[in-house]
């Protein structure tokens, strides 16, 4: 009787610890932003990289991200395409300039270090049309080793690395076909 007892518990402790430890698979999410010609969708944001927020809310912190840089990658596209050109890009992996560590008590928020070690990286489809035909499109794998030795003007720009990647893409492989 004293082993069924035990048993009984045993079985009954795993059986609750097992069901504890099991995760609901989440579901995807996808963000759609826009500036003018430009629309990006950042798909399946759940599986980024790195877009972790250090201070506040990450839900917040990720809209504030998406919206951040469309505005910046509008602000450069509009100024070059043409009223009947559009440019939709598709983004499936954000790994933002650094990394999120802990303060361990010194603060209520974690800090973002950046370092060489962990350069920004932007991956994404994308697809360039005049009047509804397709003037150019590809997938792209942006990253940028060096991103400390380049010159940063002192401003208050939130991604600064993660723009100049949209910026200078943009100028190397739109500008030349528009």
């Amino acid at each position: 009787m004293k082993h069924l007892l035990m048993t009984v518990i045993v079985a009954a402790t795993l059986t609750i610890s097992g069901c504890a430890q099991q995760q609901e698979p989440t579901e995807p999410q996808n963000f759609l932003t826009n500036d003018g010609n430009v629309n990006i969708l950042w798909q399946s944001t759940n599986d980024y990289s790195d877009i972790e927020a250090s201070v506040g809310v990450q839900s917040k912190f990720e809209k504030y991200l998406f919206a951040e840089l469309t505005k910046e990658l509008g602000k450069l596209a509009n100024k070059h395409l043409g009223a009947d050109q559009q440019l939709d890009l598709t983004v499936t992996n954000v790994d933002l300039a650094g990394d999120v560590q802990p303060t361990f008590g010194a603060s209520t928020d974690d800090i973002r270090v950046v370092t060489d070690l962990y350069p920004p990286k932007i991956h994404f489809d994308y697809v360039l049309t005049q009047n509804g035909k397709v003037i150019k499109s590809g997938n792209e794998k942006l990253n940028n080793m060096g991103f400390l030795t380049d010159i940063q003007p002192i401003g208050n720009d939130p991604f600064p690395y993660e723009r100049d990647l949209l910026t200078d893409w943009f100028k190397k492989t739109i500008m030349p076909v528009l």
